[in-house]
């Protein structure tokens, strides 16, 4: 997925009177840090995601919930291909987790483009933000899952840009109607474009890590294996067909 196509993903669930007048978005971090969770309810959602200046993306998980934990990295190339390492053997745990985190992701960019619709602040003291919609809902999704978080619903807290060049970063306290009974989650954690962006390089070996070709079926049938790419390095599988 490229940055671009993210950004207006991201953007739709974005109430119109959010929207900056004309432009570029101004919220379109190449790397973004989110920690979520719930008052009252154990258990957190983290992830880190990455975006390349070539579209590629890397995103790092870690949740934890009734006493579970799911750790892992996934590598998305060339718009083509999905590698992931560190996750339980349990089938399809690396597109779950992929998903939270990506949608975790596009919602803390709508509540920032939201409450901060001309962009990070300037650097200094925190900035104290809020903003409610009476009428429309933010919808999400992923290729593969979606979420809709009903109206009325407010964002509260505060954006820090501590100094020159560097990431913004967030507490937000988020509340939305779910069939009529008040939601709350709360989000911490940084967004900005490091300068240089992450690289992939072509010499990262493929040894360790699970390959699976983008749209493809996620869960092969019974009795039924999908061949292995024959590439060692990320560089040969970007020269694959």
């Amino acid at each position: 997925m490229s940055r671009l196509s993210l950004l207006a993903l991201i953007l739709a669930g974005v109430p119109a009177a959010a929207h900056p007048a004309e432009g570029t978005p101004a919220w379109a971090p190449g790397d973004i840090r989110v920690s979520q969770t719930v008052p009252g309810r154990p258990g957190s959602a983290s992830s880190r995601f990455e975006v390349a200046a070539n579209g590629d993306a890397r995103i790092t998980v870690d949740q934890r919930d009734d006493g579970t934990r799911t750790t892992g990295t996934v590598l998305l190339i060339g718009g083509r291909w999905m590698l992931s390492r560190g996750f339980s053997a349990t089938a399809s745990k690396d597109i779950d987790a992929l998903d939270v985190a990506a949608l975790n992701s596009q919602l803390v960019i709508v509540l920032l483009t939201a409450a901060l619709p001309s962009g990070p602040p300037a650097p200094g003291p925190p900035q104290h933000v809020r903003f409610a919609e009476k009428t429309n809902p933010i919808r999400i999704a992923t290729a593969s899952a979606s979420a809709e978080y009903g109206a009325p619903w407010t964002v509260t807290g505060s954006v820090t840009v501590p100094g020159a060049n560097a990431p913004a970063t967030y507490q937000l306290s988020f509340t939305c109607s779910a069939q009529g009974i008040a939601r709350t989650m709360e989000f911490a954690g940084s967004a900005g474009n490091p300068n240089p962006p992450v690289e992939f390089p072509d010499s990262l070996k493929l040894a360790g890590w699970k390959l699976r070709r983008l749209g493809a079926a996620q869960e092969p049938s019974p009795g039924r294996t999908e061949p292995a790419p024959k590439a060692a390095t990320l560089g040969e599988l970007r020269q694959l067909e």
